[in-house]
């Protein structure tokens, strides 16, 4: 899934090598993209970046880490799915550091933490599982209600700018109940049964079944493109279960003090 192709290096000046890569989603969501970008390798210079600490507490340094690895005019990082920017995160670490990621993870049988490795040449990609339509959304026929929604999937500054949302609604009402579920469905829901006023959308949403709510939500992470992040561990007590490899700045250095 990885086409190679290393940039020459200039008598007066070096340039530094990139791949072509080929995104889960096949580009198909996107304007002016073949699906294949250009990703730089990554560098001593970028290792500066991982290690910035004011970067590394605004929480930006994954995205100012994208912004410069990814060589393709007119795609931004944050507008990227984030099933595509997971991929490039792991060819990323993969190139830079090697396929094998040590994380700690907690044994379920006595929840004790122990380390082991995981081997990301292993992970599976996952295309995208349903053809959009000209506006780039999908269609589902909601099995209680009947009706018939269409959505989008949502990119990186989607699910930043929901997060935030939702930190500032916690600070302002002092309310800890979590409202990201419904939130989320709301942004991605653009028509029900042909309507698309947004107020009409979040008070559908306030109001869906849970019956309906859950197989649509199964039905967007079914067809959503990426990386499957799952693992299967074994632990030190012998038993086996699924874990979720963390893409964070310790994605790349496990051992750097935030």
């Amino acid at each position: 899934r990885i086409k190679k192709k290393v940039m020459s290096e200039n008598k007066n000046e070096f340039v530094v090598p990139f791949d072509v890569i080929e995104l889960p989603s096949k580009g198909l969501l996107y304007q002016n993209c073949s699906g294949s970008i250009k990703i730089e390798y990554m560098t001593a210079e970028d290792e500066n970046i991982l290690t910035s600490p004011n970067l590394v507490q605004s929480g930006k340094v994954l995205d100012v880490l994208m912004e410069r690895k990814i060589k393709e005019e007119g795609l931004n990082a944050k507008d990227l799915l984030l099933g595509d920017r997971n991929a490039i995160m792991v060819f990323l670490r993969s190139t830079a550091y090697g396929e094998m990621y040590p994380v700690k993870l907690t044994d379920p049988e006595n929840g004790e933490e122990f380390e082991t490795e995981i081997d990301l040449s292993t992970l599976k990609v996952k295309e995208l599982g349903a053809s959009p339509d000209e506006n780039g959304t999908f269609s589902f026929d909601l099995p209680k209600t009947g009706k018939t929604v269409k959505f989008r999937l949502l990119t990186a500054r989607d699910e930043e700018e929901l997060v935030k949302s939702e930190e500032r609604r916690k600070k302002l009402l002092k309310n800890q109940v979590s409202q990201l579920l419904t939130s989320r469905l709301a942004l991605q829901i653009m028509d029900v049964d042909g309507n698309k006023d947004k107020s009409y959308i979040q008070q559908f949403v306030q109001y869906l079944p849970a019956f309906d709510s859950l197989e649509l939500r199964k039905y967007m992470e079914e067809i959503e493109p990426g990386i499957d992040l799952r693992v299967d561990v074994e632990s030190p007590s012998g038993a086996s279960f699924r874990a979720l490899v963390p893409i964070t700045v310790r994605f790349f250095w496990p051992n750097i003090e935030l």
